[in-house]
């Protein structure tokens, strides 16, 4: 109980930290993007428009899923963007379950080395495509491989998916199942019609976004939460994705990049991935 109401208290002490820091923004004149800054470019100014932690008004024709794809053009090369246009398309659930299942198929057995197609790398190979990590990321891929299945019970026991136990095992099994599948798009089905029915409730806890910078110009990929929202969004037609900044990767520190220094990728693969995602023409992330 101590516990919990200590939580509590934290993210209270959170959430009035980033009501300063966006208050701090605003009354600085620095919580609108300029003319400039909106066609990706960057200004003397545009570090601290887009400073970690403060709230953005990102434009979706910079943008990038988290599978590093731009939803302005190339949407319907990520799984979940086919995904979303069968929704809008009021398919059945039974067919959009049909056409989403071959990719689930096609990643079960893949390694994380193929889904960002570096063949050659022997630390990727040796794990599945679900513990992938990217090279600028904070954990290592042993971290994630362990820590991961724990993380995807949680989140889809929240929307509503049945596990046989709890075990590890079952776990993993339940990834690439026809029921999670349905239960993918189920909660896209769900949230779309909330939308269509409601309208978007804009809440406090914003969704995080990345930003990427190389050179002179800025691109942004989706980050944690609001993965779902940001590919519907989309496809109404929104200009704009109001998100929070979580983190600023430049490719220039490439050699400082947690998973660089550690080994698991060479400084070229990670350009490499670096580049895919700021042209946003690759799939660099599995479905799970």
């Amino acid at each position: 109980m101590f516990k919990v109401a200590m939580d509590i208290n934290k993210q209270k002490i959170k959430n009035i930290i980033l009501v300063v820091i966006d208050f701090i923004k605003k009354f600085l004149f620095l919580s609108n993007l300029s003319k400039v800054e909106l066609q990706g470019f960057i200004k003397p100014l545009t570090r601290f428009r887009l400073m970690p932690y403060t709230k953005i008004e990102a434009p979706y024709i910079l943008g990038r899923t988290v599978r590093g794809v731009s939803f302005d053009g190339n949407i319907t090369l990520d799984p979940a963007g086919r995904l979303c246009m069968d929704v809008f398309s009021d398919e059945d659930c039974k067919t959009a379950v049909s056409n989403l299942s071959p990719v689930f198929e096609k990643q079960k057995d893949m390694s994380a080395a193929d889904i960002v197609n570096l063949s050659n790398n022997i630390t990727l190979k040796k794990y599945p495509v679900w513990a992938l990590v990217m090279p600028w990321e904070k954990l290592n891929i042993e971290e994630m491989f362990e820590s991961y299945p724990r993380i995807f019970y949680k989140n889809r026991s929240d929307q509503g998916l049945i596990f046989e136990d709890k075990s590890r095992s079952s776990i993993i099994k339940t990834m690439y199942s026809p029921k999670f599948i349905e239960n993918r798009v189920n909660q896209m089905n769900k949230l779309y019609e909330s939308i269509m029915r409601q309208g978007f409730l804009q809440d406090s806890n914003l969704p995080k976004i990345n930003i990427l910078v190389k050179e002179n110009e800025w691109r942004w990929f989706m980050g944690d939460g609001g993965n779902h929202r940001s590919y519907v969004l989309c496809f109404l037609g929104h200009e704009f994705f109001n998100a929070r900044v979580s983190s600023i990767i430049n490719k220039n520190e490439v050699n400082k990049w947690h998973n660089v220094r550690n080994g698991t990728y060479s400084v070229s693969d990670a350009e490499s991935i670096f580049d895919s995602y700021f042209d946003g023409s690759k799939v660099h992330r599995g479905m799970v």
